[in-house]
This record gives C-alpha cells, structure tokens and sequence, in this order.
C-alpha cells in the first residue's frame, strides 16, 4: 500500500522529481543477516519540506509531516532484494527520494566435494575431475571458492549473478595427480566476502580427502653407482627407492650362491657382497606401476691384482678355459654383464643408436668394436648373443612383441679400460585400439554460456611419453595435451579433458580428438595418428529479438501495417499475440503479423522455446493521412 501511496504521490505532482535532493541516508548502504533487524535514519536539512516517508517491500513508515528525520525500523528482514526508498514532499508540491543500496546475505547451508576418483587411489600422471558444491548462499556474486592442497590454495573460483535470492553453486576444477602429492589432503571452501560494511565471516570447508597416488619406483640414491672395495670389506648395495605400492626388489649379480651366503636374502633393497666377487650387480625395484634398474660397479680394492676365470657358457663343448679380466661376470642367464661406470671413452658403437619400432615389427642393430676385443656381445632378455674377438655383433629380432628394457651390448678388451657396455636407446611403441570423444557427467544439449567438460579417452599407447593429443573444433585446434612426464614403456590408458563455453554459434560444430605420436626423425613420417570419431554438440539458446523489445508502430486507417517479432534461438521459437482489442484476441502464431484491419492500440508477442519465454510489445499509435 505504500509503495502505490508513493507512486500516487509523484504522479499527481505533476512535477518532475529534482534533479537534487537534500536527503541523506545513514548508515548511506547496509549488509544485513536475512531474518535479522535492520533499522536506518533518513534526514533533511531543507526548511521547505511538507512530510517524510519511508518506502519498503519489507515495511516502511508512513507519510509523516513536520518532521526533518524519520527512522526506518524493520523487526526482521525476509525480502532477499530490499532496497528502501526515503522520500519528502516538499512545499512547492515537487517530491524526490533516495534509496539505500542493502544486501541481504545468508551464509552456506553446506559445502562438499566429491572425492577426486571414487574407484580407489589416483595413478601418477592422470587428470581427474573434483567438484565443490555450496548449497544455499546469498548473494552469490559475493562467494569465492577455494581449493586446498596441503598447505597450498591451487585453485580459486569467484561467480557472477544478479540473483539476489539463495543459489546453489558448482566449483569444478581438474587435478593432476603427482606423487608428492600421496598422503596429502585436499579440501574447498567457500568465503562470503561483503566488503567493508560487512562482518568478517568464517570460510565454510567441506570434509577433506586424503590423496592416495600410485607411482612407479624411483631410486633415493643415483641410478647407477660404482664402489671400489674398501679395506676390511665390509660395505653395502643400497638399492633403497621409494613408490607406491612400496616396491619389491630383484637381483642379479656374478655368483647367486656365494652371493646368497653373505647376505642372506637376495629380494630386500640393500646386499653386502663378498669381497672376491668384483663385477655389476643389477638391482630391479618394481611394484604395479613399473621396475626400475639400478647398476652397481664393484671394482677390486688396489691391492688385489689377481685375475677372475670365468667359463662362457655357450662355448663349454671346446674345453677351453678362458681367464679373462676380473671384471667380466657370468649372469644367472648366461649372458655376460658389464658395467659401463667408471670406463671413459668406451670403444663401443651402435648402428643405429636409436631404433624407433612398431610392436610387432623386426629389429637389427649392429654393434662395433673399435680396437682389438676379447668377447663382444649383446645382453638381453630377448635374442642376447655373444661373439670372441670379433669386431661386430648383431642383435637381431624377427618381431618384437615383448615390451623389454633396452638391450646392452658389452666389450672385454685386451687392454684397458678392460670393460665397458653401450645401451640402445631402443623406443617400442604402439598405436591406439581407440580413440574416442564424449561429455563429461552430461548427457543432452548444451546450453549456450554454460560450462561443459568433453573426455578424450586413449586406450592401450605406448609409450605414452611421446603422446600429444590435439582437440578440435572443426577445423581448428583448441587445446592440446601432452604426456612427457610419465615414464611407462608398455601400453597404458590415457585420457584429456577440454572445458567448453558453447556459444550459440557453435550449434552443431563438431568436436574431433586426434592422438599423435610424435616418435622423433628415427620414427616413422608423419607421425601415427589416430582420430576418433566427430562429436556433433547441440547448443541450445534462448529467444533473443532481431529488433528492440518495444516498438512504435504508426496507425494509418485501410493501411496495411507489419509487426515482426522474429526472433533467434534453438529451439526454434514458437510465437503467440495477445491484443488490447478483445476482438483481435486470435492472431495466428506467425512471427510476422501483417494485416490492414489492426486498430490502434498495445499488441504484445511471445516467442517462447524450451529455456525461456520473451515477449515484445508493440504499440500502434493513430496517426492522420498526410501528416
């Protein structure tokens, strides 16, 4: 009632409202608690005021005359977009007003988060989805979220909105899983900062993950060490490396038994050897992500100058007993294994020395001796092969469908350095079953402004290292992700994720995700790529008007007058009249209304599709011939 007492008063003033108005709020805005009481003062410092009012959707103060202030005093606020008008009459019949700019605000009834891979713990490397929901806050364009790691913020998200009322909001973000970052805890939180004016409010958090990241082994001491025998003997192979799962460890060393003897169980990560057994000893850790190597080198203390006689295994028939240097070892396969550390200059080459192959494909590499050598040869769990004193050994494999380490070809010269080893930088690599494109937690239409995920999923690549995916969007490319920092040789799952904005422009583009593997000059080209199949998205948007929502259509009597309500969006509108005229009440549902019998006055069309309804008004004006 007073709101329309109000607008009375200004319409039958006749006047227009001042350009200035000697009014003054106090407090001039306000930040108040729904459900709280809110109160205000207005003054006036003009001697020519008639009465003072307060004008509010949640109460208000009557019009009230020979006073120069009056208090606005609400029990409890319930309107979320009050905005109180204080108004004066003053004495020449003019009337102006202020309003005081409040916000209503209500702090979170909860915030959540889902946890980043509810399946079980995160793989090293992969990207997951976490989500933060804050249900019930007001006013929303107030709100900022933010993600925690550990003690570090990694994400922060703020919101726009005009709604003054409680919203539920969605904070997503994506997470790439690194192993430092196991045993950590990951949480959001929401804040409702409202300024100055405002109360300091506590963050709202959501219940915390703990972070539980799978990652293959990685050695807490260099990958390969040389030691040389102290005095007394006694020192340790620390093979120590972290992972998780934690990692279980192999050995393989000159003579399992004698070896066995001093140490006592060859599966734990450190090993004492005897002090007559110099040579390379290889350390494996493995869990489920992966196995590293590690080599150590044991040379003789300086006072040991005796030889160590080794029997080569394949050439057993000829009864010959070679003595060869100290350093040369029989494996527990057969297969000589040297160390590479500690020798400069090792007189090895390979030819090539980078072989890029195709599961499945053949393989020869050659490897060349420089200067005079006792036994050349080629360690490896496939095809290994040895040779005396020839100058080249081929390693060579018909079809290579195992997915080992890199082959080693070794030397034992006549002269020192007595021993050294080369390691081909062998890349097995295999091309995707499949490649393919789909949303993410959304299944329907998109809707144009809003924020969509699209999932590109890889399945069985290796070695994922030298993967790029590249998105598109027609022709265009939009994002790309690459993997260079995982390690794994043998087939793995890989998969990207592109956030999209669709415009409503974008109806019916395609979306395509094309993996690339980028295997360097010695690997086949163009690159292998395989591209999944298109993504048609369906973007829906609501009615917008060609022209403005209101029109002036001049009246003409017998002439025919146009009225076009045509209007974008997808759907495609649908449209209805409605008519001041009751007896123009059916109109058709055309967007274009064309007739000579319209009469004067507001004809309103509605354009309508499944997000929205707009309505423009036209206003036909009678106007004489000729003017």
């Amino acid at each position: 009632m007073l709101f329309f007492m109000f607008g009375c008063l200004i319409a039958n003033a006749g006047k227009a409202v001042s350009s200035t108005c000697p009014v003054e709020i106090s407090p001039p805005k306000a930040v108040v608690h729904i459900g709280e009481r809110f109160s205000a003062n207005c003054s006036t410092s003009s001697d020519q005021v008639a009465g003072m009012g307060w004008e509010a959707s949640n109460g208000g103060t009557a019009l009230t005359a020979g006073v120069s202030v009056l208090e606005l005093n609400i029990k409890s606020v319930t309107d979320w977009g009050l905005e109180p008008i204080c108004f004066i009459n003053l004495q020449n019949a003019e009337q102006c007003y202020q309003t005081l700019a409040v916000t209503v605000y209500k702090t979170p009834d909860s915030v959540s988060m889902s946890p980043p891979s509810p399946a079980g713990p995160l793989t090293e490397g992969e990207n997951y989805r976490v989500q933060c929901d804050v249900v019930g806050v007001a006013p929303i364009s107030n709100v900022s979220v933010r993600w925690h790691k550990g003690n570090e913020v990694f994400h922060t998200e703020t919101f726009d909105g005009l709604s003054f009322r409680p919203l539920n909001e969605t904070s997503v973000c994506n997470l790439t899983a690194r192993r430092d970052d196991n045993g950590a805890r990951i949480w959001c939180e929401a804040k409702l900062d409202l300024g100055a004016l405002g109360p300091n409010l506590p963050s709202v958090k959501s219940q915390p993950h703990e972070l539980n990241v799978l990652y293959p082994p990685a050695f807490a001491s260099p990958a390969n060490e040389t030691l040389k025998i102290p005095a007394g003997c006694n020192f340790t192979l620390n093979c120590t490396a972290t992972g998780n799962p934690m990692p279980v460890y192999s050995w393989h060393f000159p003579d399992s038994i004698h070896l066995m003897k001093a140490n006592g169980n060859p599966n734990e990560s450190t090993l004492s050897p005897s002090c007559e057994l110099p040579g390379t000893y290889k350390c494996t850790a493995s869990n489920a992500q992966g196995a590293r190597t590690k080599y150590f080198t044991v040379v003789d203390p300086p006072r040991n100058h005796a030889t160590f006689a080794a029997l080569i295994g394949g050439f057993m028939a000829l009864g010959v007993l070679l003595t060869i240097g100290g350093l040369l070892f029989v494996t527990k396969e057969g297969a000589f294994s040297l160390s590479k550390g500690g020798c400069e200059g090792c007189s090895l080459i390979l030819k090539p020395s980078r072989v890029v192959v195709g599961f499945g494909e053949s393989v020869s590499v050659r490897c060349e001796a420089v200067r005079p050598v006792r036994v050349l040869g080629w360690e490896s769990a496939i095809s290994a092969t040895h040779a005396l004193q020839g100058l080249s050994v081929q390693w060579t494999v018909d079809s290579l469908v195992e997915w080992i380490e890199e082959p080693i070809c070794y030397g034992v010269f006549f002269t020192a350095p007595r021993q050294c080893e080369e390691k081909l930088n062998l890349v097995l690599y295999k091309t995707p079953d499949t490649v393919s494109i789909r949303p993410l937690n959304h299944t329907g239409a998109m809707v144009a402004g809003k924020e969509y995920q699209l999932l590109c999923e890889v399945q069985n690549i290796a070695p994922v290292q030298y993967l790029t995916l590249r998105w598109y969007r027609g022709r265009s490319e939009v994002y790309n992700h690459s993997f260079t920092e995982l390690t794994s040789s043998s087939p793995v799952q890989a998969s990207s994720i592109l956030m999209v904005t669709p415009t409503k422009a974008e109806n019916g583009a395609q979306y395509r995700c094309v993996a690339v593997l980028e295997l360097g000059p010695e690997g086949p080209q163009p690159p292998p790529t395989v591209t999944s199949e298109p993504l048609n998205v369906s973007v829906h948007s609501p009615p917008a008007f060609l022209g403005p929502e209101t029109e002036v259509v001049d009246y003409v009597a017998d002439t025919e007058i146009t009225l076009n309500c045509t209007a974008t969006g997808y759907p495609a509108p649908v449209y209805s009249w409605q008519s001041s005229h009751p007896s123009q009440e059916r109109m058709g549902k055309e967007a274009v209304l064309t007739s000579a019998s319209l009469l004067p006055g507001t004809y309103t069309c509605t354009a309508s599709n499944t997000l929205e309804k707009k309505s423009k008004r036209f206003i036909v004006k009678a106007k004489t011939k000729g003017v």
